[in-house]
């Protein structure tokens, strides 16, 4: 049974990027909440907004949560994959449970369309003549 949740949705806050301690050591974390459309098929053989749903998103790494903090931005297009995770805990003092759901993400891919300014290094020149 497999738990992969892949959708295309718009960050809806600027990212945060954190470092949390998982078993022990620190682990760097980037948290986004994202706006993921919900589509059917209308009479015309288009498609129709039907509705949506937010979920909040973590990208764990090192190396990866520090670039999704430094090139995502509030409003950007992105597609994300990675598994949906449940997280369940009681309130202390009223002994109510609560339950949210978020996602894990493996994936994180950002749309260039909705890019205002992207910092890319510049093209090295080759040394074998083809460019």
């Amino acid at each position: 049974m497999s738990n992969e949740f892949r959708g295309t949705g718009n960050v809806g806050d600027q990212p945060v990027l954190r470092t949390a301690m998982v078993a022990g050591n620190p682990r760097q974390v980037t948290e986004l909440r994202v706006f993921f459309d919900e589509y059917r098929q209308d009479g015309t053989g288009g498609l129709e907004q039907t509705g949506g749903f937010w979920l909040d998103v973590n990208v764990w790494g090192d190396r990866l949560a520090p670039e999704v903090a430094n090139l995502v931005t509030k409003g950007a297009r992105v597609q994300v994959i990675g598994r949906l995770v449940e997280s369940k805990w009681t309130v202390t003092g009223t002994g109510e449970e609560r339950r949210a759901l978020y996602l894990n993400a493996d994936s994180l891919f950002l749309s260039l369309a909705r890019v205002a300014e992207v910092k890319l290094k510049p093209r090295r020149e080759s040394t074998d003549g083809r460019g």
